[in-house]
């Protein structure tokens, strides 16, 4: 993949995420129907699952730290998310170039710990899907529609650096 897709796709994926947030910011947010339940906010965070799970873990460390600090909670929900989604999307577009090899891993000094924490990661994406499906309260057409992405995105990581982890030991193998 050449450096300007390598530079666009994460800019595009911002550019979305910026607009799908800031569409949120401006409903209404009221306590029969939260700004959170909604479909552009919803959609958000399913495309970016790795950085809405990330993001959801920062802003329960801040409210653990700093409870009711709604700045904290602001820029947690936009500006860090923002950042979080370029580095996804970054990410992402660097290891479609590798040919379904890891090219970041290796490069860490530490293939295997790596991948098994990509591995970790994943599973933590596809259980967030159930949390997902059950944070309406109830399960239904729209809830399972609302994980799928957080279980696409799970099942994804874990292959993939499976898959990874797999090939490493296999060229173990074959140099000794």
């Amino acid at each position: 993949m050449n450096t300007r897709t390598r530079l666009a796709l994460p800019l595009v994926q911002v550019v979305v995420a910026a607009a799908l947030t800031m569409n949120n910011l401006l409903r209404p947010d009221r306590l029969g129907s939260p700004s959170w339940t909604a479909p552009d906010r919803q959609f958000c965070d399913g495309l970016n699952a790795p950085a809405a799970l990330v993001r959801f873990c920062l802003i329960k460390i801040a409210d653990r730290w700093l409870p009711g600090h709604y700045p904290i909670e602001f820029v947690l929900e936009t500006i860090v998310y923002l950042v979080l989604v370029w580095l996804v999307w970054y990410i992402v577009s660097i290891e479609i170039g590798g040919n379904g090899q890891s090219i970041l891993t290796p490069k860490t000094g530490k293939r295997n710990e790596t991948d098994v924490l990509a591995i970790i990661f994943g599973g933590a994406l596809g259980l967030s899907g159930l949390l997902v499906r059950r944070q309406f309260g109830y399960v239904s057409t729209y809830s399972n529609l609302v994980a799928l992405p957080y279980f696409f995105w799970g099942a994804t990581v874990m292959l993939f650096y499976g898959h990874d982890i797999w090939t490493s030991f296999g060229k173990t193998q074959k140099k000794a």
